[in-house]
Order: structure tokens, then sequence, then C-alpha cells
């Protein structure tokens, strides 16, 4: 079935992470000392060493449990050795506060970031907006935030692009309307442990797509760049995706693309459009 709807995850999917990221690992460790009330460096770089050491072992945790792997990116690895260091000193213990404690010194940190583009990324967003499809932009991070960004990078038929923040694709949680047959969990061979499916707040937000752009689900094609969060949720509702590849990309991630057949790729940002 032909494509009918897009969604698109934003921060290292149109933009370099790697680069833009730098002020704001800086600002998370210093939000992170000044919560401590001591210097980290230290501790940040013994634990930084550590779970890139074993990055299977280690994860961004959500409700007690990992959510996407650690070293996704540096805003995830940032968050992961938070909770690391956290939980040896012995504050912020019950999850959900810790959670939504560094989750706050996250979007604080975001507002840090520099705006740094993939070099193909107008030329994808453009070439998306002009074929007039239903467009949409999924994101954990602010909308406004977002929204600046975009309108430096695709100002032409910027009316057609929508934005939705905010939208906690590594929350466990209940969806509005129930979760009908999508399972609680997918195994991926080459990880030790499941990747977990029920993010409600992302489910939400698919469905309130769906709706908009009266498409389908196997209509739809999602682009992200971390497969945990962007992607195994809309492959188990029946979407397409295509992951954009980037340094940090696990190969287990790209053999599951691989099984997964003709409604999934991996490549570059650019190779999206050969999916239209």
């Amino acid at each position: 079935m032909s494509v009918r709807c897009v969604v698109l995850d934003f921060d290292g999917t149109f933009t370099d992470a790697e680069a833009e990221a730098e002020p704001f690992v800086a600002a998370f460790r210093a939000a992170l000392a000044d919560l401590l009330g001591r210097p980290i460096d230290d501790d940040w770089a013994r634990w930084q060493a550590t779970i890139e050491a074993a990055p299977g072992t280690y994860g961004w945790e959500f409700g007690g449990r990992i959510v996407a792997p650690a070293t996704a990116d540096p805003y995830v690895l940032s968050t992961t050795i938070g909770q690391a260091i956290t939980r040896e000193a012995g504050i912020l213990r019950e999850p959900a506060t810790r959670s939504a404690i560094l989750e706050a010194l996250y979007q604080l940190a975001y507002l840090k970031t520099r705006t740094v583009f993939r070099p193909e990324a107008r030329e994808v967003l453009d070439t998306l907006l002009e074929r007039g499809l239903p467009t949409f932009v999924i994101t954990n991070s602010r909308t406004d935030t977002v929204s600046q960004k975009i309108d430096l990078l695709a100002p032409k038929h910027r009316e057609r692009l929508v934005v939705l923040g905010d939208a906690k694709k590594f929350a466990i949680g209940e969806p509005k309307d129930g979760w009908g047959d999508v399972p609680e969990e997918r195994a991926i061979e080459g990880l030790s442990r499941p990747v977990l499916l029920h993010r409600g707040r992302y489910f939400d937000a698919i469905q309130h797509v769906l709706r908009t752009a009266s498409c389908k689900v196997d209509e739809l094609i999602v682009c992200g760049d971390i497969f945990e969060l962007d992607l195994a949720l809309p492959i188990a509702l029946g979407a397409n995706v295509h992951l954009v590849r980037g340094p940090r990309t696990p190969a287990y991630e790209l053999a599951e693309m691989a099984r997964l057949g003709a409604r999934a790729t991996a490549g570059s940002l650019r190779d999206l459009l050969g999916r239209l």
C-alpha cells in the first residue's frame, strides 16, 4: 500500500546530535552538580566509561525499566549517566521522582542546544512538504523549541508541517483508549532485555496523526534515528518505518530492520525520500 502520511522524529533525525548536543551536555552536567551540591566531573567520567564499555547492560530508565539504549545519542547517554550518579549518591531513590527531576534538568539543558542540521535536512524536508503529504513531527522536546528550529530549516510550506512536542516516547503507561492487540514487549536478537512497547503518550500522538490525516496505519511511514524510542511501537502497530543510521546505531537494530522486510529500511535521511 502506498504511503499517504509521514511522521518524523526531529533531534538526531534532522539534526547532527553529536554536534548540537555539546552545550546541552555541559548544561546538564552543571545542573546535576548543582542538584548534588558538589563537583561531579570524576563521577561523570567514570560512569561514562563504564556505560560505554557495556552498552547492552545500561540504558535510559523509566519506572525502573530500561526504555532506550544508553549510547543512542548524547541526550540519552547524559540521562543514563545522571540516573547512575543520583542512584549512587543515594538521592532521588524513588524511580518516578528520579525520572521527573532528571527530565526537568533535561528540558532546562535542552534550551542550550545548538542548531546543527544534517547536510541533507533542508532538501529532505522541503521535498516532503512540496509533495503535499500530511507530515507531522512527533518529538520528546518542547513544541516551541523544535518549531523554532524548523522555522529556520524549512520556511517554505511551513504551514504544512505540524509539530507535536513533549511526546514522552520513553514513558511506559496507558493510552487514552486501550492497546488493542499491541503486545507489551518485543524480543530483539542480540539484545538481552526486551524492548518495551506500551508507551501510551506516543501511542496517543500516533492515533491523533492517523485521525487528523484520515490515514490507515499501513499507509503511514515513521522516520527516526533510535529504533527503540521512535520505531518499535509504530512497527507493532503495522506502520512502515525508516531508521536514520548514525555513528551510535547498534548492530542489533540494523539486523532487526533487515528482518522486518519491505516495510522497514535503514540508511541516510535522504533515503527516506525513496520510500514515498
